[in-house]
């Protein structure tokens, strides 16, 4: 019979190599992406992000031609910027175009609108304070406000 006893997840990714690498590899990645994000502007940093590390060059994805365009303006101050922060090996970069990530960030979007949709629901409270308001107003308002208050639930 075998004993299994749950182990915790690090030990785990310290006993296997790959995922280990795989793991700090992840890891400096996404410190990276961080660092690209704080140089650049904030609408370029949404539109682009940071795809791969290798030989001393960066690869940095761009949703678009005009949004690369705008990225090779900044390029010398990125660089300057990565080689002082986290990254004094780096080369050069290089530019691929990922029109996914206008995607994305779409979907990002249309989720934060759908919240942004939900209704808002007058308290009984709130009512209360517009009844005793309308009591002191001239007519044509004190219709609008009873009105309104009518709508609390």
């Amino acid at each position: 019979m075998r004993y299994n006893e749950p182990q915790k997840l690090a030990s785990i990714l310290a006993k296997v190599s790959s995922l280990s690498k795989i793991q700090e590899r992840t890891n400096a990645l996404s410190k990276l992406s961080n660092v690209v994000s704080d140089l650049l502007p904030s609408p370029l940093n949404q539109q682009c992000r940071v795809a791969n590390y290798r030989r001393g060059i960066l690869v940095i994805e761009v949703s678009s031609a005009s949004w690369l365009t705008r990225l090779r303006y900044e390029q010398s101050e990125l660089i300057s910027g990565i080689r002082r922060q986290i990254l004094p090996s780096l080369s050069s970069i290089q530019y691929q175009i990922n029109p996914n990530i206008t995607a994305q960030l779409s979907q990002v979007d249309n989720q934060l609108l759908n919240k942004a949709k939900t209704p808002s629901i007058m308290t009984q409270k709130s009512a209360e304070f517009l009844y005793t308001l309308a009591e002191n107003v001239p007519d044509k308002l004190k219709k609008q406000l009873i009105k309104l208050a009518n709508h609390a639930k």
